[in-house]
């Protein structure tokens, strides 16, 4: 086991200035704002957590009269969207619409680029809404939904954040209806997911008001978003992917049947309204995906020739697998479906040869690769009695693995972490709570909720998540460049790694007080300095081929610095003693 960054925290906060010489589009902040659009909508279905689907003769009377408002041109009324709890009797519905809405972040006025790349952002939340899904959190107003995107803008990207369909029933004593109603929510999730896709595409060509390039878009999903994000890239052959013996219930149907959830495509169904922008032929294919958290329904529906993928997750984490393994929701803590984690999943592209282009990161490139890397093949200590090791796979280029404590308390293994980059306000959570049960008149604790929580997330501040943020950005934009095949991205450098190593020297190293950095033949941008747990601990404008780094009030040790230059980073280990 290498130990040199065992403990690494991952606390990698870059602070970035606007207007530096060697900041690259894409991968640095280049604005110290943004502009977020916020609700807009884009579409409507039917929502399954309001809808009586029990009640067929009248739902299928309210589908027959949306269908017939929606073939007429007309709005359909407000009452299929309001809940019965709000409305008289007369105008009470049993099938009820949820108004699928995005949040768009775009770079601020002053930025000229119009041919930006699109990140669609799936939220987490087990496919309940915040509260009722047993945590703080669960829509795109979440605290890392809202600075990722806001960090995504000032580095040049359009974001939109989705909010969409959710429902299932965790509670059930009988897991086929857990493991059916579950992959229905989801396939739900990708309809709605195919529907953001749809829409920001044809908003090129509407006068291109966000400022898109359409053939350049890139899923991002985080938690339970993970599995849509994955799924959604993976997911094109309802016969031989969705009606397979995993996923057949126990009456012998398949839990997801095309005729009433609707096409793979977003075809419409017997409980699905039609999308008419599916229906207008707009393309919803994505470059490529990306989960943080999150698994892959079946490892069957990866093949050659799929997008590329990225991972960010936790080796320990106790509800989504890292290897293969089984689903278990936090609502309940009981198992689910068997899917396959990033570790195995990522792998597997890897060796189809879709993932190919981030190999040719060079090592020192950035500390998020080479901390990757430097987990690959090794082996570590698991959570599970039946499962005492565990190990990552040899070269699963995509995938960076979280390496964080034991966080296993009296027996609970679901304390360890697997989304250490969550954090919320518990004044937020009370008015939330108390909400919640004024609508629902249930019963939630505000207080149980945020213990349970912090549990599993010990130590959740701000300030932790933000510096997990800065991680995932910084290890998931240089492999958006690749794919995106942007000027300056990592995978096609004009200017060799090893040439850049060769010609940059440091002395004295090891050093008392001072570090002289020097390359002769290409001028340094920016000096980079880390602590050993990956703590950003300086950072200077250079633009010369000379610099003097001052050691000022760092301890002794050894430190990391990564030396910027215009198109290219490379990073060297300092010792001060």
């Amino acid at each position: 086991m290498k130990n040199s960054l065992q403990i690494w925290s991952l606390l990698l906060c870059v602070i970035g200035a606007t207007s530096v010489q060697g900041q690259t589009r894409y991968l640095d902040q280049i604005f110290d704002s943004q502009i977020i659009t916020e609700g807009e909508q884009i579409g409507f279905n039917v929502d399954a957590l309001r809808s009586d689907f029990g009640d067929f003769a009248g739902f299928q009377a309210d589908m027959n009269t949306i269908n017939g408002f929606i073939e007429d041109g007309d709005d359909v009324p407000l009452n299929f969207f309001v809940s019965n709890s709000d409305l008289p009797d007369e105008q009470q519905t049993v099938a009820k619409l949820f108004p699928i809405e995005m949040d768009i972040y775009t770079p601020p006025a002053e930025d000229t680029e119009t041919n930006r790349p699109l990140i669609v952002y799936i939220h987490t939340g087990n496919f309940l809404p915040p509260v009722v899904n047993g945590g703080p959190g669960g829509s795109r107003k979440d605290s890392v939904v809202v600075n990722l995107c806001k960090q995504w803008a000032q580095k040049g990207y359009v974001v939109a954040a989705l909010s969409y369909r959710l429902g299932w029933n965790p509670i059930s004593e009988d897991p086929d209806v857990r493991r059916g109603t579950l992959l229905q929510a989801v396939y739900r999730a990708i309809h709605d997911t195919q529907t953001a896709v749809r829409y920001m595409r044809s908003t090129a060509a509407q006068g291109n008001p966000y400022g898109i390039n359409p053939e350049q878009v890139a899923l991002f999903g985080q938690g339970s978003g993970g599995y849509v994000a994955q799924a959604y890239a993976t997911l094109d052959d309802y016969n031989n992917e969705i009606a397979i013996p995993k996923f057949i219930g126990e009456d012998g149907l398949p839990y997801v049947l095309e005729t009433v959830d609707g096409g793979i495509n977003g075809e419409p169904g017997a409980i699905r309204l039609p999308d008419p922008l599916q229906q207008a032929g707009i393309s919803k294919e994505v470059s490529m995906s990306i989960n943080m958290g999150g698994a892959l329904a079946d490892i069957s529906w990866l093949e050659e020739g799929d997008a590329p993928m990225v991972t960010i997750h936790c080796i320990r984490d106790p509800f989504a697998p890292f290897d293969d393994g089984t689903v278990v929701v936090p609502t309940t803590n009981e198992d689910v479906v068997d899917v396959s984690g990033g570790n195995v999943f990522i792998q597997q592209a890897v060796e189809f040869g879709n993932n190919s282009v981030f190999a040719s990161i060079p090592d020192g490139n950035d500390v998020f690769t080479d901390r990757a890397r430097e987990l690959y093949g090794e082996t570590y200590e698991y959570i599970l009695g039946s499962q005492p090791e565990i190990t990552v796979a040899p070269n699963p280029e995509g995938l960076l693995p979280l390496l964080l404590p034991i966080n296993t308390i009296d027996g609970n293994i679901f304390t360890n972490e697997g989304s250490p980059w969550d954090w919320w306000d518990f004044e937020t959570l009370q008015q939330v709570v108390a909400a919640t049960n004024a609508a629902l008149g249930s019963n939630y604790d505000a207080d149980e909720i945020h213990q349970q929580s912090l549990a599993g997330n010990p130590g959740m501040s701000s300030e932790k998540g933000l510096a997990y943020i800065d991680t995932i950005q910084g290890y998931v934009n240089p492999r958006m460049m690749c794919v995106f095949e942007f000027e300056g991205n990592p995978c096609a450098l004009s200017t060799d790694e090893n040439e850049l190593d060769r010609s940059t020297n440091l002395f004295p190293n090891p050093a008392q007080t001072t570090v002289s950095i020097q390359n002769d033949e290409f001028p340094i941008r920016r000096v980079e300095v880390y602590d050993i747990t990956g703590r950003l601990v300086s950072e200077e404008v250079v633009n010369n081929n000379f610099h003097t780094f001052e050691r000022g009030g760092l301890n002794t040790g050894v430190y990391l610095m990564q030396i910027i230059f215009d198109n290219q980073r490379i990073t060297k280990k300092v010792m001060f003693n």
